[in-house]
C-alpha cells in the first residue's frame, strides 16, 4: 500500500510514453472492491485482478509487493521488492520511437520512425512511403517502411473504433474528443482524418446529439460541484435530481451509475 502513491506518480509521468504498468491484485478482493479503492485513492493505473496467482511460484517472489520490470526487448530487466524506479527510467531511455513497437529501424527510415514517436502519424506514414519508393529494392528498408505504414494505419483505425463504441453508448462527448484528435494535425492527409472531419461535422449538426452533449456537459459541471459537497448524501441527491431532469439521456444513466458507486 505504501508503494501505491509512487506507482501512480510513475504512471502519470511515463504513461503513454512507453511505460505499461500493471498492479496485479491477488488478495481475494473483487473487481468492484478494487475499483472502489482505486477511485478513493485517486489511482488511474491499470489494476488486473488475479485471485488465483501464487507469487511463491516465481523465483524470489515470496512476499508482496514484488515487481518485475520488463524491458522494451521483452526480457525481464529487473525484479525485486523495491528500487524499480531507476530501472524503469533506464529502460525507457532505450525507446527511441515511443509507440512504434521497434527499438531500431533501417537508417533510411529513422526520420519516419522519429515522426511517429513524436505523434506525427501522417508525416511518419508519408515519409515511410517516400523512402520505400526510393529505396524499396532494399528488403530491410521496404520491410520497415511497410511496418511504419501499418502502425500508422492501425493507430488511426483504433481511434475510429473508439469513436464507434462511444457513439453506440451515446457518449458523444468522448466521440467528439476522439474525432477532433483524429481529424487534427497528427493525422492530416490520411483517409481516416478526412472521414473523421466529416463525422465530426455531422455529429455537431445533429439535434439529438447536441442535446446529449449538453447533458454530458451539465453532468461534468455537477461532478465538479459534487467534489465540494459536504457528504455523499448531498452528492446522491444532486445526481438523482440531474437524472430525473435529463431522463432519456445517456448522461442520466451515467448519473444513476454514479449514485450506485456512492452507495
Amino acid at each position: 500500500m505504501k508503494a501505491l502513491p509512487s506507482n501512480e506518480a510513475l504512471w502519470k509521468k511515463h504513461g503513454g510514453k512507453g511505460l505499461h504498468m500493471f498492479l496485479v491484485e491477488c488478495q481475494s478482493h473483487t473487481l468492484e472492491e478494487d475499483t472502489t479503492y482505486a477511485k478513493e485513492k485517486g489511482l488511474t493505473l491499470p489494476i488486473p485482478v488475479n485471485n488465483d496467482c501464487d507469487f511463491d511460484g516465481y523465483k524470489f517472489g515470496n512476499g508482496l509487493p514484488y515487481a518485475y520490470v520488463i524491458g522494451p526487448d521483452g526480457k525481464v530487466a529487473w525484479q525485486g521488492p523495491k528500487g524499480y524506479e531507476a530501472v524503469i527510467d533506464e529502460q525507457l531511455k532505450r525507446i527511441k520511437y515511443p509507440g512504434l513497437g521497434k527499438l531500431e529501424v533501417a537508417k533510411d527510415l529513422e526520420k519516419a520512425a522519429t515522426e511517429f514517436g513524436a505523434g506525427n502519424i501522417a508525416k511518419a506514414r508519408e515519409e515511410a512511403l517516400k523512402v520505400k519508393v526510393k529505396k524499396g529494392s532494399d528488403a530491410a528498408v521496404a520491410a520497415d517502411a511497410d511496418y511504419i505504414v501499418a502502425r500508422a494505419d492501425a493507430r488511426a483505425a483504433k481511434l475510429a473504433e473508439k469513436v464507434e463504441a462511444a457513439k453506440v453508448a451515446r457518449r458523444y462527448h468522448e466521440a467528439v474528443a476522439i474525432l477532433e484528435q483524429l481529424s487534427g494535425k497528427a493525422y492530416e492527409g490520411m483517409e481516416a482524418a478526412t472521414k473523421a472531419k466529416a463525422d465530426l461535422e455531422a455529429l455537431k449538426a445533429d439535434k439529438a446529439v447536441k442535446a446529449e452533449l449538453k447533458a454530458w456537459d451539465a453532468l461534468a459541471k455537477l461532478q465538479e460541484a459534487n467534489v465540494k459537497a459536504k457528504d455523499d448524501a448531498v452528492r446522491r441527491e444532486a445526481l438523482l435530481k440531474f437524472a430525473e431532469k435529463n431522463e432519456g439521456m445517456a448522461a442520466a444513466e451515467e448519473a444513476r451509475k454514479l449514485v450506485q458507486d456512492l452507495k
